[in-house]
């Protein structure tokens, strides 16, 4: 069961809160029990003495106060560790990147569904990260230029021989095979070999030639690149 610490600042004369649906959900069903509601975080603080909840539901509608953020989880998250807080922000708000920066773990939306933002606390109770779906998509070509890219640039660094002995390296040659094909001596292809190995940021020649297969260098050959036949 997740013990679930609440806090939201209630505007003066309020009934309800945006997390009234807490507490009228079957949270037993989702192993979640609400241990603590409190308007701010110093109010959460000084209730956290007596007993402190696994998780923190947090509403953000400005920035987070860093050290006031890492005194609530009790100085338990190291600086590599995501603390065990799940923030929703309103719709309007865009400085996820500020939020991340804190440590939280999840960070949802106002009016994502209430399942999602469950998820968000069972992904905060095991400190792993997690992003509404919505905000995910907002930034989708953003997230797929940053998955794909980086591998790419480092192509970019290579010398031109280097990337020849890198695609005959990916077609399966020796380094004896590649020095007879560009006509340069096994020292140097062994030369080049460590410069790709150093630059691509990779362990071994198979890890080298799975990355020229994944971007796509032995689909076709580029224009003017010598074709390296196999040695028998």
């Amino acid at each position: 069961m997740i013990g679930l610490g609440v806090i939201e600042d209630r505007p003066a004369g309020a009934i309800e809160t945006v997390f009234s649906w807490l507490h009228v959900m079957d949270l037993d069903r989702f192993r979640i029990a609400i241990r603590q509601v409190s308007p701010t975080i110093d109010d959460a603080m000084r209730a956290a003495s007596r007993e402190r909840p696994d998780v923190w539901l947090l509403r953000v509608k400005g920035g987070i106060n860093g050290a006031a953020l890492h005194e609530l989880c009790g100085g338990s998250a190291t600086k590599s560790m995501l603390k065990q807080v799940a923030v929703v922000c309103d719709s309007s708000y865009d400085d996820f990147g500020s939020i991340f920066s804190h440590g939280v773990s999840a960070v949802a939306l106002i009016d994502d569904s209430p399942w999602e933002i469950v998820s968000a606390v069972h992904a905060a109770a095991s400190r792993k990260f997690f992003l509404s779906a919505r905000i995910l998509d907002k930034y989708r070509d953003q997230l797929i230029g940053f998955a794909t890219a980086p591998s790419s640039r480092r192509l970019d660094i290579l010398t031109n021989r280097e990337h020849e002995v890198l695609v005959a390296l990916a077609g399966g040659k020796s380094n004896s095979e590649i020095a007879r094909a560009l006509c340069i001596s096994r020292a140097t292809v062994g030369s080049h070999v460590l410069s790709i190995l150093r630059k691509l940021d990779v362990a071994n020649r198979t890890e080298a030639a799975a990355l020229a297969h994944k971007l796509g260098l032995m689909d076709e050959p580029k224009a003017g690149e010598p074709e390296v036949s196999r040695v028998s």
